[in-house]
Formats: C-alpha cells, structure tokens, sequence
C-alpha cells in the first residue's frame, strides 16, 4: 500500500474515532470519517490482546493485502480505521477478507460500480 494511503498520526486516528462513524463486527471495527482527500487512507490498530509481534505482524500485513487488492471496491474521500479484536489472528485470510468487507458494506462505503461488477460475477 503506497504511503499517501496509509494514516500514521495518531491525532487523525482520535480523530476518526471520536468524530467518525463506527461499525462492529465479529472480529473487526471500522470507523470511517470523510477527508476530503481524492482517495481514502486506511489504519490499522492490532493490540497485544492479538498475540506476539508476529501474529500482529501477520495480521497487518493481511489487512493491508486485502484493502491494496479491493481498494477499487472502497469509496475514495475517507480515512478508515479497522481496529482488530483479539480473536482476529485465528481468521483465515478469505474470512479476514469476508469480514472486511461486510463492515465496508455496512459503512455503505462500497462503490456502486463495484456493486455492479458483485452482482454481474454473482450471476
């Protein structure tokens, strides 16, 4: 993932948390915020509750995998915040992926011509 859609600061992560709109699931939250940007940023915070710094590790570069690869599916414009809850790292990179974007869908994030594209594959 490039470095203009990586967040780094922790004031814009408080930011998004405070400010932003949150969706739970399973074994992720996402929280978005518009940035006003001409494409979206993305975060990532994997706590020791997890596991060790491999596990962690492992865990983000999955995360960043999923979103370089489904970046077209993702509205531009905003800084997401997915926030792994401990159970995460025992995820399979498909459910990982699943469960990514079910929470962009439920955040209403997804572009529609993605949506499009979905549903023709689906057909």
């Amino acid at each position: 993932m490039k470095r203009r859609h990586r967040l780094q600061d922790s004031a814009a992560f408080a930011r998004i948390r405070r400010s932003g709109r949150c969706r739970r699931g399973q074994h992720l939250v996402l929280c978005c915020l518009a940035n006003h940007l001409p494409h979206s940023r993305f975060g990532f915070v994997v706590s020791k509750r997890v596991g060790n710094a491999v596990t962690r590790n492992r865990v983000k570069r999955r995360l960043r995998a999923i979103f370089h690869t489904q970046m077209n599916q993702v509205l531009s414009g905003y800084d997401i915040v997915v926030i792994c809850r401990p159970r995460v790292a025992q995820l399979t990179y498909g459910d990982l992926e699943r469960a990514c974007l079910r929470l962009v869908f439920r955040l209403s994030l997804n572009s529609p011509s993605a949506a499009i594209a979905d549903s023709a594959s689906r057909s």
